[in-house]
């Protein structure tokens, strides 16, 4: 096994790989996305309008990033809910989804076709969001729906952290 250092952040949430084999990792708490590859690491891009990203998935020449939202609280409420942004592989601009912002403290995120799901941990929603639309609410569980996963065909993998299951939901 090999490892990479990475900077002395202080809350590293979630990672992805692009094309190239490059991976992407978010620290929440920083408002930053590093990346790391063989030649070793960078900061990627550190802004506030990151709003302590969580879930971050590599969709072509984008990264799409859940935030968490802006003033986190010590019992992990937030002054602001967070939203769906896009961030470009080639210039780092940030962008929010349009219709996607300040809706749910998201966690995980993937892309399955031309629609985007997200997790909102902290009300145990799983959200479907497409291009020119607004996050519509899928399915509901227990608090705690954390990172997703699919297979990339027509299944998504929801885990439950707190009750220790992953629920497994067709698309068809």
């Amino acid at each position: 096994m090999s490892t990479i250092d990475v900077p002395n952040t202080v809350f590293l949430n979630d990672m992805t790989t692009d094309a190239s084999g490059k991976i992407y990792v978010t620290d929440m708490l920083a408002d930053a996305i590093y990346r790391l590859d063989d030649g070793g690491q960078e900061l990627f891009v550190r802004d506030a309008a990151l709003a302590s990203p969580n879930g971050i998935f590599a969709d072509g020449g984008r990264l799409i990033v859940a935030s968490w939202g802006k003033g986190i609280k010590p019992d992990f409420s937030t002054a602001e809910p967070g939203g769906l942004l896009s961030v470009d592989l080639a210039t780092r601009t940030v962008s929010h989804l349009p219709g996607a912002q300040k809706f749910a403290n998201l966690d995980g995120v993937i892309v399955v076709g031309d629609s985007v799901y997200a997790t909102a941990y902290m009300a145990g929603t799983l959200y479907r969001y497409k291009a020119g639309g607004k996050p519509e609410a899928v399915a509901t569980f227990k608090p705690g729906s954390a990172d997703i996963g699919t297979d990339g065909k027509s299944t998504i993998y929801v885990p439950q952290m707190n009750e220790g299951e992953v629920a497994a939901l067709s698309l068809d």
